[in-house]
């Protein structure tokens, strides 16, 4: 729903700019929603030369907030026309997008300024050139890839059923050997992911009187990067201190090996990912009636045009996350169950915690979906890079996808 209301209505940085959302109450918030988009719905009917609807729009806006932008667009639709000193600038600066090109279409139309008017049309077939590579790269390549995945999963079926202890997808005698017991599995997750990640961490900001409201898009980026990378120092500190006792670890523990195959496992898992959880995401969208949850990072990173901050979410999102997140749930958690249960069976357990520890009820089932094929991948691979390379290529894609609409 914030991906369709973002990218359809093209909020402008300076619309975003013009009234922070974090300095009005919830109820503001709603009305300027409103106001904007009886603004833009006023466009789109005064487009298709039903003047009276659009006026009506206007009317509805001018009642709670009698803006100029409102007198603007009320007297360039008017009978007679009504232009304003200040009809461009208002056009210019608090519209975006195709509802600006309507605006000042209408005005140059009015004006008879011939040669604006080209300029305006040349520059909007430029702008839709543009917006179709955006929608090639966010709609025509995830399908692409979408297609391969379809038959890397057709082909892995048909591998299991013809060659079942040769295939790919069998996970018979891959478990490992673990030195340790439940007891040191709950007490790396509860104390050094859940304790310290959702309880210590948000008590100490707290505590300290820090208040990340009032920073800037910037700011907020850093703050979030910041508490991430404490988190997961924390969490990486206690899983250490838990295992010390046992080093040296048994074979395949914890491996990183860069001249290895391990590209291929993250960009095959990938591929097969996008269609399995789009499938996934369809059902699960039907079973909570489009009540999801969502990553406040998503809305920021959609909003945001700041090369720096887009630069520290991706760093967030596609480094640090994918690097902690596999360690703990691919590098410790799964292979750690194999003791107590079967390898296709802690692949699906370390999944479902997965999921859970994003502590979003409408998002267990792709995500657990997601984590079944990480711990796939990582299994198969023996290598930890492979799973990052899948974690971080899924992140940075949705990242890219959400920056791409929040560019006009």
């Amino acid at each position: 729903k914030k991906i369709a209301h973002f990218g359809y209505f093209e909020l402008s940085s300076s619309e975003i700019a013009r009234e922070d959302p974090l300095d009005s109450s919830p109820a503001e918030q709603i009305q300027q929603f409103i106001n904007e988009l009886n603004l833009k719905l006023g466009l789109i009917a005064a487009q298709r030369d039903k003047i009276d609807i659009a006026q009506s729009y206007w009317q509805d806006v001018a009642q709670s907030s009698n803006t100029d932008l409102v007198e603007t667009l009320q007297g360039l639709w008017s009978q007679p026309p009504v232009i304003r000193s200040d009809t461009e600038s208002q056009i210019t600066t608090n519209l975006s997008g195709w509802f600006r090109y309507q605006g000042l279409k209408q005005l140059y139309q009015l004006n008879n300024q011939g040669e604006k008017l080209l300029t305006l049309e040349t520059q909007e077939q430029a702008k839709a050139a543009e917006t179709l590579v955006k929608l090639l790269i966010i709609g025509v390549i995830p399908f692409v890839v979408g297609i391969i995945g379809v038959g890397l999963i057709i082909f892995l079926l048909a591998q299991k059923l013809l060659q079942p202890k040769g295939a790919l997808l069998s996970t018979e005698n891959l478990t490992w050997e673990t030195p340790w017991d439940g007891e040191i599995i709950w007490q790396i997750f509860i104390v050094g992911f859940f304790f310290i990640g959702e309880i210590l961490l948000p008590l100490l900001f707290g505590l300290s009187g820090f208040n990340p409201i009032g920073l800037s898009l910037r700011q907020k980026a850093f703050y979030v990067l910041v508490s991430y990378l404490l988190m997961a120092s924390a969490g990486l500190l206690v899983l250490y201190l838990s295992i010390k006792e046992f080093l040296p670890l048994p074979k395949d523990w914890f491996k990183f090996k860069v001249i290895d195959t391990w590209i291929f496992w993250g960009l095959g898992g990938y591929f097969v990912a996008i269609p399995l959880v789009l499938l996934v995401s369809l059902l699960n969208q039907q079973l909570w009636q489009g009540q999801g949850g969502s990553n406040p990072l998503l809305s920021l990173a959609l909003e945001s045009q700041d090369k720096v901050a887009l630069a520290i979410f991706f760093f967030t999102a596609s480094i640090a996350a994918p690097f902690f997140e596999e360690v703990m749930f691919r590098g410790f958690l799964l292979p750690s169950l194999t003791r107590y249960i079967p390898v296709s069976a802690a692949i699906v357990v370390s999944s479902f915690i997965f999921a859970v520890a994003h502590l979003s009820v409408s998002e267990v089932l792709p995500l657990m979906t997601l984590g079944i094929i990480l711990g796939f991948v990582y299994t198969r691979s023996r290598n930890l890079l492979s799973s990052i390379c899948l974690h971080s290529l899924w992140n940075s894609g949705t990242l890219l996808s959400l920056f791409i609409l929040g560019s006009g």
